[in-house]
């Protein structure tokens, strides 16, 4: 499989990888059908040993057919629908970094039909949404914090290996709690803290992940906005956690969203990445990692690591009145021809080849990976 992830193959060899996943949705809308979600594992373990589900925007069309990307998982003789039963029985637990609906979609329909009841993890503000959302109105009340109520399929626990970051500013409902993080100055991660009113942080998470027998490091950042633009230091406390062990090269991949393509502009990020402020966070890993090594430059210093892309919005047609900025390889005279055009965009391609530009002239080593729905990510 090339470095973009065309195709159902792996992104690197099974001794090279201390974990395995599968991209069963890796869109941020508007689609419904591709929305964050992945199972994982350990390399050196089996499926049927158990998966941990991170993120649950999309879950059952991919499920459908569960061979197509569980290839080496073993299957009885039974309907697609069962098989993704027997995959669904495998999972042990969620972690999910916000609570928006991209993230937790499938984990709500999916309560529907749930058999057992299962700890979902992350940061407290994450969990009070989800909470919110099994409130009786929108969805039956089938989460709890009590971990003995019968009633609770989901069991909420706020204990994880995880970093706040800002997923960007929301405008709330007048009296909503709103759960902003304290901006400080050391190397910690930030701690966090409630308060009212009507404009607050959506709070997101990064998870750290290691294996322990490897000595091996993941990183997976949820929706995460630029520390330039929302003005806070979030994301570079996670850097500065994670420099030492990206220095001793036990840090071997990195995934981190980038929602659309170069032209978007910061006043429509709406708490995304693009492209140049991406590469800019992995410019601010790379320091912090040059630091750690007493090196004096950049050049070549995160070969080695895999920045995983995830959360490209499928691109829609702009119509009137989009405050977007068309992408940069469209034609905006064919928005208004009735003739047909090469749209929409591949954005995966567009933010594949900005990408690839800028790591051509920053030479940092990366090795930079586009997912796609379906692929695998890490050893076999």
């Amino acid at each position: 499989m090339d470095s973009h992830g065309a195709g159902q193959g792996t992104a690197h060899h099974a001794d090279d990888a201390a974990f395995s996943f599968v991209c069963l949705g890796v869109g941020g809308g508007p689609l419904e059908t591709n929305c964050s979600g992945y199972l994982m594992k350990p390399a050196d373990q089996k499926w049927s040993d158990g998966t941990t589900l991170l993120e649950a925007g999309s879950l059952a069309t991919l499920l459908r057919e569960p061979k197509n990307a569980l290839f080496d998982a073993e299957f009885p003789d039974c309907s697609a629908e069962g098989k993704a039963e027997i995959v669904n029985a495998w999972v042990r637990q969620a972690l999910i970094s916000h609570g928006h609906l991209d993230h937790i979609f499938g984990l709500v329909l999916a309560s529907a039909a749930q058999r057992v009841q299962r700890p979902v993890y992350g940061l407290r503000d994450t969990l009070d949404t989800i909470l919110g959302v099994f409130n009786g109105r929108v969805w039956p009340k089938l989460a709890s914090y009590d971990a003995n109520d019968p009633g609770a399929f989901y069991h909420l626990r706020a204990y994880v290996r995880a970093y706040p970051v800002s997923h960007g500013a929301s405008l709330l409902a007048h009296g909503t709690a709103k759960f902003s993080p304290i901006r400080s100055h050391d190397s910690s991660p930030n701690p966090c803290k409630f308060d009212t009113g009507h404009i607050s942080t959506t709070v997101s998470t990064a998870f750290l992940f290691t294996h322990t027998r490897k000595d091996q490091d993941v990183l997976f950042m949820g929706d995460v906005e630029p520390d330039t633009v929302g003005g806070s230091s979030l994301n570079r406390h996670v850097w500065e956690a994670v420099a030492q062990r990206a220095a001793q090269g036990k840090l071997r991949a990195v995934f981190l969203e980038c929602s659309y393509g170069s032209a978007q502009p910061n006043e429509f990020l709406f708490g995304h990445l693009t492209p140049p402020h991406l590469y800019a966070e992995l410019k601010m890993l790379a320091e912090c990692v040059r630091v750690a090594r007493r090196e004096k430059h950049t050049t070549g210093i995160l070969r080695g690591l895999k920045c995983v892309v995830i959360h490209v919005k499928d691109m829609m047609l702009p119509g009137p009145g989009c405050p977007c900025r068309i992408p940069s390889n469209c034609d905006p005279e064919l928005l208004a021809s009735t003739e047909p055009g090469p749209l929409p965009v591949d954005l995966r391609k567009e933010i594949a080849g900005e990408l690839d530009a800028l790591e051509a002239e920053g030479q940092l080593g990366l090795e930079i990976i586009v997912t796609k729905q379906g692929q695998r990510i890490g050893a076999p």
